[in-house]
């Protein structure tokens, strides 16, 4: 019931699918590190269960399900920790991507403001932005300096922007790495624990098991 219980869980807690978004992918695999627990305690259940009744025919049917179940959990434990790694590059690159482009979109207005050359041209270019700014009827300065106004606010946009897209990345990178190394532990002993039920079971085991079993 443990088992059946914390897939059902993990299943629907994974809708709506998106299968190549890596945020998706990151909140599966630690959707599956956090259901793993409740297996292993489901695992060693019907293992216990068989150990107190050893000729029960229906425990030792289960019991052979959950270690061949086990042993194909160990392989996608391991694989998950480089994975993980694989596919939070991604997320920081995505990351890094948006706000490339929010800079590279005000350098472009700021170039494109400096070779206008009338206050006309600058009202009509403002107004085919998206979100343009509301620009007042009638400036208070010579258009010159309107126009070196507009350069110098875009620049403080960009340093700023700038700035807070390499304390985000900084931030981002620390607390990824963080919740990496906590799956990767987790994930070994996971696997370690699962190995150990898989090899309850002599024909449960399968050339792809012992291979990793060599390195748990």
């Amino acid at each position: 019931m443990i088992i059946g219980f914390t897939l059902d869980t993990l299943i629907f807690s994974s809708f709506p699918v998106k299968l190549a978004t890596p945020e998706w992918q990151l909140n599966l695999i630690a959707g599956l590190l956090s259901s793993s627990t409740s297996l292993l305690i489901g695992a060693a259940l019907v293992a216990l269960a068989l150990a107190l009744n050893p000729r029960e025919k229906i425990l030792q049917a289960w019991n052979l399900t959950v270690c061949r179940f086990a042993s194909w959990l160990v392989i996608l434990l391991v694989l998950i920790i480089p994975l993980q790694f694989f596919i939070g590059s991604r997320v920081l690159k995505n990351q890094s991507n948006a706000a490339f482009e929010g800079i590279s979109k005000l350098k472009t207005i700021s170039k494109e403001i400096g070779t206008l050359k009338t206050e006309n041209e600058l009202r009509a270019y403002v107004a085919s932005l998206p979100d343009a700014p509301r620009l007042p009827a009638k400036f208070d300065s010579a258009f010159p300096v309107i126009k070196q106004r507009a350069i110098e606010n875009i620049q403080a946009q960009i340093n700023t922007t700038e700035e807070n897209a390499n304390i985000q990345k900084s931030q981002s990178t620390q607390t990824f790495l963080k919740e990496a190394i906590r799956n990767t532990a987790q994930a070994i002993l996971l696997a370690t624990a699962f190995s150990a039920l898989a090899g309850l079971s002599s024909r449960s085991s399968n050339a792809v098991t012992k291979f990793f079993g060599i390195f748990l």
